[in-house]
């Protein structure tokens, strides 16, 4: 027994400095995560002190069970933005309790941000997937978001910035300088910083930036200012979207009116507004609504009258001109908002902007000097290639996504509600895919449902038509394969861009034949809004379209990116993550 009380002690001992250890390297690994996150924040131009006081608002809400989450990697751009918006807050405010009290509102945000991430954790997203070989292999490629932020000047060449962020007013107006110095790794969010300054000095601006690059988070800045912004969104199911998103990540007060409410819900809405002291700061609405509702258009008035309408925002900014012709009429007279409200400035947002469209907006808007801020349209973790169509293209495709892309999300784009049909049908009943169809020949509800379902993981495949477009932000989308060639390069990048938004790898397929165009050319002629002008005019982006599909040599994303007005080295493309089909060859 001696020998054996002898023994008891020893792994006691030898465990104790173990457990030392062990509880001694989450305080070494906390210090170490502070460190990180405070040299980020003052290597984007922060106050340190600043930074440690918001850091320390963030760790008391994780709590110390939720610490280890707090990290660069997890919650960096959070951090990020709430410093740019608690800086410009703190700015516009030389009252130091109301500064306090915009940290206040930062910890809050944080706090329900938390929750709203805590629910989005039990779905499980596919970690980075290797590429697939389509006649050239890829090997070992790994995830590179290298965006930049670049300044523009209507009529100017478009240059690229790769280490500092600049805005250009136009004609004449004042010129800001950079604010905060950026890296390509976090290139947005100081694009959200810099938009603050014209939401803070009301000026007129347009903020250009791929979709999917945060579009709606350069609407909080607007909620500076005392008063109600008024957000023209034209969709419905998008205005909803983003009232969810800022409420739960932001704890904004948002309300809506649209033609599917209830008259009481409409009136309460109305009766907030007319009394002065509306609960809310952001006010979303269609077109029509301020193109349209004269009544609506006077409560905005009396607003004006009394300081309370601080700014309007025209999301989707694009649907004035390319988009608008097609799909949105009502934008295309919102250049009455100008017109009714001289005094109040205007904030447009657009995802697809080449040169023409920005000089198309600028004046249908009314706002000719506005500030431009604009960010790369490059999307380095996507890449794109064409494959000639077979004799069997319907099965061409069941095998790419059988081999591929079984069990992944992801759209495949078609060009008519049959062929939606036809294409959804075949997946499911030949290769057992979890598909499923989605265009406008389709009830409210029936679309909801199938999106709903998409959403959830229930349905891998939405054969769609164009009609599956603007509001859809599902981050684990790794393939976006056009069964039809696309009428446009608008049309396509847009499309394509709401492959990987989780910034892992994606695909973006162009499944191409010639008679592909032809079937476009018939589509162009039975449009509802039919002239020589829209037909030429469609025809013209329709053979551009045709061009990239044809191409053998040279690089898509240069093209792409080109189309855009923005300069780019193929070089890049070749030694990219995601390099596409043509630079592959080279």
């Amino acid at each position: 027994m001696p020998g054996g009380g002898a023994r008891v002690p020893r792994p006691r001992r030898r465990r104790n400095p173990g457990n030392a250890r062990a509880a001694a390297r989450p305080a070494m690994d906390r210090a170490r995560e502070d460190r990180r996150l405070l040299d980020l924040a003052a290597d984007r131009g922060f106050d340190r002190d600043a930074a440690a006081s918001c850091l320390a608002h963030l760790l008391e809400v994780h709590g110390e069970d939720g610490m280890g989450s707090v990290t660069v990697e997890s919650c960096g751009d959070d951090f990020l933005a709430s410093l740019a918006l608690n800086d410009m807050m703190m700015k516009s405010v030389p009252n130091g309790g109301v500064a306090m009290e915009s940290c206040r509102t930062v910890r809050e945000a944080y706090s329900l941000g938390r929750r709203a991430r805590a629910d989005s954790e039990a779905f499980d997203f596919p970690s980075n997937d290797s590429y697939f070989d389509m006649g050239v292999g890829i090997d070992n490629l790994h995830n590179n978001s290298s965006s930049m932020e670049r300044q523009v000047q209507p009529g100017n060449s478009r240059t690229q910035s790769h280490s500092l962020v600049k805005s250009t007013v136009n004609r004449g107006a004042n010129r800001y300088e950079s604010i905060t110095p950026t890296s390509n790794g976090q290139s947005f969010r100081s694009l959200l910083y810099e938009a603050c300054m014209p939401a803070t000095d009301n000026q007129d601006c347009i903020t250009v930036m791929p979709t999917g690059g945060g579009n709606s988070l350069c609407q909080l800045p607007t909620t500076l200012h005392p008063g109600i912004t008024v957000v023209v969104c034209p969709l419905l199911s998008l205005i909803q979207d983003q009232i969810v998103a800022l409420t739960n990540k932001f704890a904004t007060p948002a309300a809506f009116l649209s033609s599917q409410q209830t008259p009481a819900q409409a009136s309460a809405v109305l009766q907030e507004l007319i009394s002065g002291k509306p609960s809310f700061k952001l006010l979303y609405v269609t077109p029509e609504r301020v193109a349209a509702d004269y009544a609506f258009v006077e409560i905005l008035r009396g607003l004006d009258q009394r300081g309370l309408l601080a700014r309007f925002v025209v999301d989707e900014a694009h649907c004035v001109s390319q988009w608008g012709h097609d799909f949105c009429p009502d934008y295309l007279v919102l250049g009455c908002i100008k017109h009714n409200f001289p005094r109040v400035p205007i904030m447009a947002l657009t995802a697809a902007s080449t040169e023409f469209v920005c000089k198309d907006v600028l004046p249908a808007l009314r706002i000719p000097n506005a500030v431009i801020l604009e960010r790369s349209f490059d999307r380095p973790n996507h890449n794109y290639r064409v494959i000639i169509k077979t004799q069997t293209a319907q099965r061409q495709l069941g095998d790419l996504l059988k081999k591929h892309f079984m069990n992944k999300s992801g759209i495949v784009y078609c060009l008519s509600n049959n062929e939606c049909a036809d294409t959804a049908k075949f997946l499911r009943e030949k290769y057992i895919i979890k598909c499923a169809r989605y265009h406008a020949g389709l009830t409210d509800f029936q679309r909801a449902s199938v999106q709903k379902k998409w959403h959830s993981g229930e349905v891998k495949v939405i054969c769609t038509t164009m009609a599956f477009g603007m509001g859809i932000n599902k981050p684990d989308v790794r393939f976006v394969i056009h069964n039809t060639m696309p009428k446009s390069i608008e049309s396509y990048y847009q499309e394509s861009a709401r492959a990987g938004r989780d910034d892992l790898q994606a695909h973006c397929i162009v499944l191409y034949q010639k008679k592909d165009f032809n079937r476009i050319v018939c589509t162009l002629r039975n449009m509802d809004n039919f002239n020589d002008v829209s037909f030429r005019d469609a025809m013209e982006q329709a053979k551009k379209m045709q061009s990239y599909c044809e191409m053998k040599a040279e690089c898509r994303r240069q093209v792409l990116l080109e189309h855009f007005g923005e300069q780019y080295d193929r070089q890049r493309c070749r030694d990219g993550p995601s390099p596409c089909d043509n630079c592959l060859k080279t």
